[in-house]
């Protein structure tokens, strides 16, 4: 049997040494990789060297920070966290082939110059025993938002938080070294921006020329130097220190309908790859599942004022309509003429295509701020925008009851024709049905009296 080789041990000549001209390379990029700072720390925690990147990362002065306490800008809450676990790695026994205790990523609050607060997660080495180093190496990044972003994310959604204020959480997953990001949500009330306030993000993402294009294809859009953006949008957004724009769609995981957007505006120049791919991934796993939650509860909520049958609303939607009413309301009451027959010399079906006719037609008369709904069995109600004068609701009375009495097509050698009668009321919003019904049932009663005259010799 072959042997097992062994771990090389120190010395051993084969291993590898790196050129000394490499190794100066090596920490040459360290000192300035766009998306990591990298820290010394001796045994009294204290600052030995900050590599250059912590000025545009943290916003660090790399060269006053040496002999000052590595403790003292992290946040006063995370600060016991931070001891007892340098505690820990430094009591611990090595466990690496390298032989160098490294612990956990650990996230911690860090203040900036202008003193708000950027998380950041760091892996720490313990390399207090090489005798060269003497220190602990720590090696950071920032993550953006809470000290648990992801978990902040969640609470928001347990707490029912707006949802700009949820959407702007997980744009905060965006990984801050990339630039400023913001989350589009599409909603049927229009699009929702998620960004950090006062962001260039928040400020940025109001022109939905930025992300409309790749919204409605649903392909991502990460072309350099804005190549695919207007002129104007580009100028923008260099003016603001951002060198291209990302468009990343999120489609629905079951559907695949495009539910909004992410949008980047990037900072470094560099193209969406896999290094940075990685980073927004979190971030669009996140918004995706909010919005698609955010439109299954709109689409409950629709069903539950939406009268199946018609499309139209329902008594619920009446009722909210009334209960979100400040002053006097005006409605009207509408009951079909002549519907019974319908239903009793065709059956139900045909008359639930009457109903669907009817509905279609009156809710092409009415203004877009007017509400109809199905008010019960073949009975629809309309309430009139705030500031409608009499004048207005007497013309839109005569217009909805003409629409209805046009006769209703429904096969070759099916035509039928059914009337209207109309009650009007203006009223507070807690007594309008209740006089609109009595000024229905007037206009029926009116109806009666009128073909019972007709009718006799």
């Amino acid at each position: 049997m072959g042997r097992v080789p062994s771990e090389p041990a120190a010395g051993d000549p084969a291993v590898t040494s790196v050129p000394p001209d490499v190794a100066e390379r090596l920490v040459r990029a360290l000192d300035r990789a766009p998306s990591a700072f990298v820290t010394l720390i001796d045994a009294d925690m204290r600052s030995r060297w900050l590599s250059t990147s912590a000025s545009w990362i943290t916003g660090t002065d790399p060269v006053s920070r040496p002999g000052r306490d590595a403790l003292e800008r992290v946040h006063p809450d995370d600060v016991e966290r931070i001891v007892h676990a340098m505690a820990q790695l430094r009591a611990a026994e090595p466990t690496t082939p390298s032989g160098v205790p490294v612990i956990e990523p650990m996230r911690y609050r860090l203040r900036r110059p202008d003193d708000t607060w950027v998380t950041v997660e760091s892996v720490v080495h313990n390399l207090l025993d090489d005798p060269v180093v003497k220190g602990l190496l720590v090696i950071g990044r920032t993550v953006g938002g809470e000290l648990d972003g992801v978990g902040h994310v969640v609470d928001l959604l347990v707490a029912d938080a707006p949802l700009p204020q949820v959407l702007a959480a997980c744009a905060n997953l965006v990984p801050h070294y990339l630039g400023s990001a913001a989350v589009i949500g599409l909603i049927d009330d229009g699009p929702v921006v998620g960004a950090r306030g006062d962001s260039p993000a928040e400020r940025l993402a109001c022109d939905d020329r930025w992300w409309r294009g790749a919204v409605a294809d649903g392909r991502p859009l990460t072309t350099a130097d804005f190549a695919a953006f207007p002129g104007d949008l580009a100028d923008r957004a260099r003016a603001e220190g951002f060198r291209s724009a990302w468009v990343l769609p999120l489609p629905a995981m079951s559907t695949g309908q495009v539910l909004g957007c992410i949008v980047v505006w990037v900072r470094l120049g560099v193209e969406l790859n896999l290094g940075t791919e990685h980073g927004l991934r979190q971030a669009e796993r996140l918004a995706t599942l909010v919005l698609g939650e955010q439109h299954r509860e709109q689409a409950l909520r629709r069903e539950a004022i939406t009268d199946p049958l018609t499309g139209l609303g329902n008594r619920s939607a009446l009722r909210r309509r009334l209960d979100g009413a400040d002053g006097p309301v005006t409605m009207a009451l509408i009951d079909l003429d002549g519907f019974k027959p319908v239903n009793d010399t065709h059956g139900h079906d045909t008359g639930d295509r009457v109903l669907r006719v009817v509905a279609e037609r009156l809710a092409r008369t009415v203004r877009d701020d007017d509400l109809v709904v199905r008010f019960g069995g073949d009975e629809f109600a309309v309430v009139f925008a705030d500031g409608t004068s009499t004048d207005g609701v007497a013309s839109s009375a005569r217009r909805l009851g003409d629409a209805i009495a046009v006769p209703v097509t429904l096969g070759p050698a099916l035509v039928v024709t059914v009337g209207a009668s109309i009650g009007l009321a203006t009223a507070p919003a807690f007594d309008v049905v209740r006089l609109a019904d009595r000024s229905l049932y007037e206009a029926k009663r009116a109806k009666r009296a009128a073909s019972t005259d007709g009718a006799r010799p």
